[in-house]
């Protein structure tokens, strides 16, 4: 449970877990760990399952995929159909076709201890409805999202392995425990090396709230920090504590991360509790808090190891708004002067329920804004969005239906960004059709308490929300910087034409100058580079052979070492 709300968000449109009333997938499950998930609350007044904060009603047991032998399988809403399999276990299925309350009925009748429900689409996870037979249902009953549903998929087909659903607190005799909003991680997921030259501009504080949600007292409780970039740069432990009693929690302070100088890497951050007496649920005394030191990506979401995409695990938008909605992460730091931003990388999906809907012809927008507003912290009286100056936009209309797609995005022009000034950059959508990425598998909770900086505001229908969805739905972006090693007049692009475009074959572009010898990197839209090459141009039009590109828009990134130029060509065969 979050300690205490700093600032308003966004009223979600799901109820996700807490620390204490959990969906924990066990061991040996490749997927171990807590899910997002909403349940069937008995205070609804159309479900008659049993309250999951009672520490009675906690359900240990095995996930099986029910199996009802119809054509649509696993969707458990014919009547004369019975999923045997599921007899003592937690029965899987997948949302669709038929009521909640119908399909988890089926499901207890035929003997199973609980219900774990798949979303069928791409949307929120949902407070789900009971329908006609709801108040028939006394099993526990929970939603997880199609993506967290996809992952358990194929771990379920492959193992046995185990689910715990219900409170932790007072279930176990000796259980000390914590979960991602309980540790101080990064200010920033990952952050620029250009402003992490030494120890003076970038270290990380450490420390973590310990809970003990065990009945009995514990003694001699630690918390261990690791962190790793390939070697092991950081191993602390705290000093023990005497006695933790039960119910109770403590903040443990640990020395502060730095480094006299930081090379591009992640950074893997452990944390790890442990009391005198072994613990009997240790699938909770492990919570990671990763960071990445880049050479030009900037983002709160987890980022990918490989491809270095945004964490895009999660889709919302802010009501059921007609007009916009934006998704923002801030930007602030005192050497800000060093780096210019020049994209950003995001995901959108459009409704597949009640119908589907394709993502072609969507129109989507990503701004870069000066945060004017000036205030100390999230607690001055001051802390608003009511002063926002617009210094960049692009936009995307897509050509496909890249659903859940991560997509690079260029501004119209490159900016250079100012020391200490507050910047919020932005994906934006109109309509009600549309949902933007998040990242909910990391959480800000306790950097935020410690920091009281904003970190990710959001905007639906011109009423800003500085805490946006709240510290554990952050904003699948990343900005894409660069060191700003020359002037502002030197990074902005002409105003350039291409021909033919859509190209087909290939495309001439004016660069109304002779650039001489130039280097021409092709970026596709999720950020990819698919192409480098350098060119000794006879004249000023740069020509350049796009057959072996495939249909799609890409960003042409032209230099001559001095200079810049940038332009989107659409390749269409």
């Amino acid at each position: 449970m979050k300690k205490f709300l700093l600032f308003v968000g966004f009223a979600l449109t799901t109820t996700l877990s807490t620390a204490q009333v959990i969906f924990y997938v066990n061991p040996p499950s490749t997927n171990e760990g807590n899910f997002n998930f909403t349940w069937a609350d008995p205070g609804g007044g159309d479900w008659t399952c049993p309250d999951l904060n009672n520490v009675a009603n906690v359900v240990v047991d095995t996930l099986v995929f029910a199996n009802d032998g119809t054509a649509a399988d696993s969707l458990v809403c014919d009547d004369s159909v019975v999923p045997t399999n599921v007899d003592g276990q937690i029965a899987v299925i997948y949302r669709g076709d038929c009521e909640f309350g119908l399909k988890a009925l089926h499901c207890q009748n035929a003997g199973a201890v609980a219900v774990v429900i798949i979303n069928n689409v791409s949307d929120p996870i949902i407070e789900m409805g009971g329908g006609a037979q709801g108040n028939n249902v006394t099993i526990p009953v929970v939603m997880i999202s199609d993506i967290d549903g996809a992952a358990l998929k194929s771990d379920i087909e492959a193992e046995t392995f185990t689910a715990f659903i219900g409170s932790k607190s007072g279930f176990y005799n000796d259980d000390l425990g914590f979960y991602a909003p309980d540790v101080l991680r990064a200010k920033a997921f990952t952050n620029l090396q250009a402003l992490s030259q030494d120890a003076s501009e970038f270290e990380v504080e450490l420390g973590a709230w310990v809970r003990n949600y065990g009945s009995d007292d514990q003694t001699n409780v630690t918390l261990q920090c690791v962190i790793n970039n390939g070697s092991e740069v950081y191993n602390e432990t705290s000093t023990p504590e005497p006695t933790l009693l039960s119910g109770d929690s403590i903040y443990v302070a640990l020395p502060t991360f730095s480094q006299s100088s930081y090379t591009n890497a992640y950074y893997n951050v452990t944390y790890t509790v442990a009391a005198t007496l072994a613990d009997e649920f240790a699938d909770d005394n492990e919570v990671s808090a990763d960071f990445v030191i880049s050479d030009s990506l900037y983002s709160y979401s987890k980022i990918d190891e490989t491809t270095n995409l945004p964490n895009n695990v999660a889709y919302y938008r802010g009501g059921n708004s007609l007009n916009s909605n934006s998704g923002c992460i801030v930007f602030d730091d005192p050497n800000g002067s060093r780096v210019a931003i020049d994209g950003l990388t995001v995901s959108a999906v459009t409704s597949q329920n009640p119908d589907p809907s394709s993502m072609e012809g969507e129109f989507i927008q990503i701004f870069a804004y000066e945060w004017a507003d000036v205030f100390a912290d999230l607690n001055d009286a001051n802390a608003a969005v009511n002063n926002i100056d617009q210094i960049a936009e692009g936009e995307y209309i897509y050509e496909a239906d890249l659903q859940q797609e991560n997509i690079y995005i260029p501004f119209d022009q490159p900016v250079l960004l100012s020391d200490n000034q507050r910047y919020l950059f932005c994906l934006t959508h109109l309509g009600e059709s549309m949902f933007t990425g998040y990242d909910t598998h990391v959480d800000y909770n306790t950097t935020v308490n410690n920091y009281l900086q904003p970190q990710f505001p959001g905007e639906s229908d011109g009423t800003w929300f500085l805490g946006g969805f709240g510290t554990d739905v952050v904003p699948a972006i990343t900005a894409n910087l660069f060191e700003a090693t020359a002037s502002i007049e030197e990074y902005t692009p002409a105003d350039l034409t291409a021909y033919p475009n859509p190209a087909n074959a290939e495309v001439n572009i004016p660069l109304n100058e002779n650039f001489g010898a130039v280097s021409l990197t092709i970026t596709d839209m999720s950020g990819k580079i698919v192409s480098t090459q350098n060119i000794e141009m006879a004249g000023s039009i740069l020509t350049v052979d796009v057959t072996t590109l495939a249909s799609g828009s890409y960003v042409f990134n032209v230099s001559n070492g001095e200079k810049s130029e940038v332009i989107t060509v659409s390749v269409n065969r």
